[in-house]
C-alpha cells in the first residue's frame, strides 16, 4: 500500500525550469544550441539555434539523435513528418536539402517548428497535416514517431518516396523493433543501416 498526493504546478514554472539542465548537443551534421546559451561555434562547425517550447525535440532524446546522425540529405527533396519543433527539417535545410516539408497533427508542435525556422533563417513549408493525407514527395523522409505510428505508415509512406529515396525510422523501442521490421519488409522495403543508442532504436531503408 502507499500514498498517491496530487498538487498542480505552474505550466510556465515547469517549461523554464530544465531549460538550465539543457546543454549543447553535437551530432555529426548539426550543432543544436538552445537559444538562451551563448555558443562560440568550431570553423565550419553547422549551429542551429533551437527553442523547442513545449514540442518534442531538443535534440537530446537518443531518438532525435540518431536521425540527426544519419542526415545524408545535401541536394534532396526532405520531409519531416511528425516534425514536432521542427528540429530534423530544420537541420536538413541547414545541412544542403534542396527543399524541406514538414508537419505534424499537433498545432502547438507546428507554432513552434515555424518560430525555429523563423530563428535559423529556413525556409520550408510547414503545416498541421497527417502525411498520409497529402501527395508530398521527397527523395528523404523522416518519421520519428512511435512504433505504432509507423507501422500504421509502413504501406502509404511510399507513396511520398520519390524513385531511389530514402526513409528514417526512428522511435522504435527495442522490444518493438522486429515488429516494425517485418511490416516494412513486407511493404517492400530492405535496411541500409541500423543505429541504437540506449534502448531506442532507428532504421534507414530504400526499396527492395
Amino acid at each position: 500500500y502507499g500514498e498517491i498526493n496530487v498538487s498542480e504546478i505552474d505550466e510556465a514554472d515547469w517549461a523554464n525550469e530544465w531549460k538550465k539542465y539543457y546543454k549543447p548537443i553535437v551530432t555529426s551534421s548539426v550543432t543544436v544550441v538552445p537559444t538562451w546559451i551563448k555558443y562560440e561555434p568550431a570553423p565550419d562547425e553547422k549551429i542551429m539555434r533551437l527553442d523547442p517550447g513545449m514540442a518534442f525535440g531538443t535534440g537530446e532524446h537518443a531518438t532525435t539523435r540518431m536521425c540527426l546522425e544519419m542526415m545524408n540529405v545535401k541536394g534532396k527533396r526532405v520531409i519531416d513528418v511528425g516534425c514536432g519543433s521542427g528540429i530534423l527539417g530544420i537541420a536538413a535545410k541547414i545541412c544542403g536539402a534542396k527543399s524541406v516539408y514538414m508537419c505534424d497533427i499537433d498545432a502547438q508542435a507546428v507554432e513552434f517548428a515555424t518560430k525555429n525556422a523563423e530563428l535559423n533563417n529556413v525556409v520550408a513549408t510547414i503545416e498541421k497535416a497527417d502525411l498520409l493525407e497529402g501527395e508530398q514527395q521527397a527523395d528523404f523522409i523522416f518519421a520519428n514517431i512511435t512504433a505504432d505510428i509507423l507501422m500504421r505508415f509502413s504501406k502509404s509512406i511510399g507513396k511520398h518516396l520519390r524513385e531511389n529515396g530514402t526513409i528514417v525510422l526512428s522511435g522504435i523501442i527495442d522490444t518493438r523493433l522486429d515488429e516494425v521490421i517485418q511490416c516494412y519488409e513486407s511493404a517492400g522495403y530492405q535496411i541500409v543501416e541500423r543505429m541504437a543508442i540506449d534502448d531506442w532504436r532507428a532504421l534507414k531503408l530504400k526499396r527492395a
